[in-house]
This record gives C-alpha cells, sequence and structure tokens, in this order.
C-alpha cells in the first residue's frame, strides 16, 4: 500500500485514507490514541491537581489545581502527538443465534 492507502486488517481491502468505513467490509476507521489513554490522563491531571491545591494550602489552592489542568493538557497533547499516525479497523460484532 502507498501513502494515500491502507490495507483493511479484516478484508485486506485498499482503503483511502481520508475514509470513515472500509468499502469491503464496512469496518469503521477509529484514528488517534484510544479513549481509555485519554480517560486516564484526565483522572491523573485530576489527582495531580487535587494534590497540589491541598499541598498549598486555601488561599493558593487554585494553583495546584491549574497545575492539574497543565498536566491534562499537556499529556492530551502528548498523546495526540504519539498517536497520530495510528489506525484501527473496527467492526460491529453481530449478535444473535445467525451470527
Amino acid at each position: 500500500m502507498n501513502r494515500t492507502h491502507l490495507k483493511c486488517s479484516h478484508c485486506d481491502t485498499a482503503v483511502a485514507r481520508a475514509a470513515s468505513h472500509c468499502p469491503g467490509c464496512q469496518a469503521k476507521l477509529c484514528r488517534g490514541a484510544p479513549l481509555g489513554l485519554h480517560l486516564f490522563a484526565l483522572v491523573a491531571a485530576i489527582a495531580i491537581g487535587a494534590a497540589c491545591a491541598s499541598a498549598l494550602g486555601a488561599d493558593e489552592s487554585w494553583v495546584g489545581w491549574m497545575i492539574g489542568l497543565a498536566a491534562m493538557v499537556s499529556a492530551w497533547g502528548l498523546l495526540d502527538r504519539l498517536y497520530e499516525n495510528r489506525v484501527r479497523f473496527t467492526r460491529n460484532r453481530a449478535s444473535g443465534p445467525d451470527a
């Protein structure tokens, strides 16, 4: 495959990079970092912000939350950068006795 096409991992059909679905098996193209990593970064940033806020005291607790916000933005930017070329083909699993 060249730079303008991908190969579907389910049916080996050539798929244009700009496509949202495989024309052969209708598998959806998922791009970027997995949602679980973004959620982990969010929880970690909240924990960092809370820890910094409690360590700084009531008058400067907002600084701790700003540190947590900066950690979240940095983590999400890093995830976007690390996973910018990741493409995954996903299909819905059929349900029922005929599947």
